[in-house]
This record gives C-alpha cells, sequence and structure tokens, in this order.
C-alpha cells in the first residue's frame, strides 16, 4: 500500500468513529508498527516492505469498524446477518465484510486507488484474523499470501490486546529475541493485567508465523 491508501482507508474507519474511537485505533497503529519495526531490526522479517508497514497501519485502523452499528447494519443489509455480527464478542467478520464493501465500491464515501490483489487480501484476512480463533478463509475473497498475511495479523492481535480495555495504559514495548523464542516486554504506565493477559493468549499467531516462543512481560515504570 502506498500513504495516500493508507489515508483514504483512516478515512473510512473514521466514518464509522473507528468503531471503538480514534484513540484506540492509533494507540494500536502504534504499538503493531513499533512492533514490527523490532522484528525487522532482529532480522525476523526478511521479505517485508515498507508496503507491509503501511498495510498494518490501515488494519490497526479499521480493525474494530465491526463494533460501529452503521458497520452492522451495512452488513446486515447485505448478507442478512446483522443480528448475529451484533451478539459476537469478535468484531473481526463484520469489520472484514463491512470493509471489504467499501473497498468494492458499494457504499464508499471516498475514492480509493485499487489495491494490488496482495495488499486487499493481507489487508482483509488481517482485520478478519485479528481475533478469530483460527485462521478461516472467506470463499468470496481470495487469500493470496497465507505467511505475510499471519504475520501482520499475528502483529494486531498482540498491539490491539495491550489497548483492548481502553485504558491506555502502555507506554511502549521492547523485543527481546533468543535463539528459540521472542520476549516483548510491555512498559505500562499502570499495572496492566488484563491486558498482559489477553496479549500473552494471542501470541499463538505471531509464534507460528515467526516459528517462536512468543511471551509478553509487564514492566512498570516508576
Amino acid at each position: 500500500m502506498n500513504e495516500a491508501q493508507v489515508r483514504v482507508i483512516e478515512l473510512l474507519a473514521e466514518a464509522y468513529n473507528y468503531g471503538r474511537g480514534s484513540v484506540h485505533a492509533h494507540k494500536t497503529a502504534g504499538l503493531a508498527t513499533s512492533l514490527f519495526d523490532q522484528l525487522e531490526n532482529h532480522g525476523l522479517l526478511p521479505g517485508a516492505t515498507i508496503a507491509d508497514r503501511r498495510t498494518l497501519v490501515a488494519a490497526a485502523y479499521s480493525h474494530d469498524i465491526g463494533v460501529a452499528p452503521q458497520a452492522q447494519e451495512e452488513v446486515g443489509a447485505l448478507h442478512g446477518r446483522a443480528l448475529e455480527y451484533a451478539l459476537s464478542d469478535s468484531p473481526g467478520p463484520v469489520s472484514f465484510l463491512a470493509l471489504q464493501q467499501q473497498l468494492n465500491g458499494s457504499s464508499s464515501p471516498v475514492a480509493l486507488d485499487p489495491l494490488t490483489a496482495e495488499s486487499r487480501s493481507t489487508l482483509l484476512y488481517c482485520v478478519l484474523w485479528h481475533t478469530a480463533t483460527s485462521v478461516y478463509t472467506v470463499g468470496s475473497e481470495p487469500l493470496v499470501n497465507m505467511e505475510k498475511a499471519m504475520l501482520l495479523a499475528g502483529i494486531l492481535r498482540i498491539s490491539c490486546a495491550l489497548d483492548y480495555r481502553l485504558r491506555y495504559r502502555v507506554r511502549g514495548i521492547r523485543v527481546l529475541r533468543a535463539s528459540a523464542w521472542l520476549r516483548i516486554l510491555v512498559r505500562t504506565l499502570a499495572p496492566s493485567a488484563e491486558e498482559i493477559a489477553l496479549a500473552q493468549e494471542r501470541t499463538t499467531l505471531l509464534g507460528k508465523a515467526l516459528r517462536l516462543r512468543v511471551f509478553v512481560q509487564e514492566v512498570v515504570q516508576e
């Protein structure tokens, strides 16, 4: 993705109030890019590009739009399953479908230059999988690059979890690498046991993509 495309995705997400608000979306994007950059510095993302980083940012902006009643209504009007998504604990499926509709141009309020097949696929599956219990696919949307989508979704899952309570307690993260494991040290402004626990639960996808065990540890700032 290019910068202009990311900005359009941000505007689309803004139309839904990012699902759970601008602060959470931008906080998640900041944590996700920090994790991406540190993994790259550790040599763990050999094929990653700046376009992949931008796709991750776009996914962070749009990952929760399925929480918005407007998104549920739009998806329900087309798919007839609004109530199912509204009652779901996971916004992933409706976020995926709402964003898919926008990318298809069926209700988009702003023009978006066409994405490459890989960028579109990675963006949508990153949004779908950020809370999913499995990396399932949707028949109407081809999965172009499983490995890349898993990697970015794994980063997004952890980043979203670190702010899922909307308490904005995480100040930053630091990644430590060993031969068989990865440790993510989370600097917090106040005790954040719930966020850390959920982030640890959501390490499986990233660990699978990197072929490493991933641990999340809290470090409370003095």
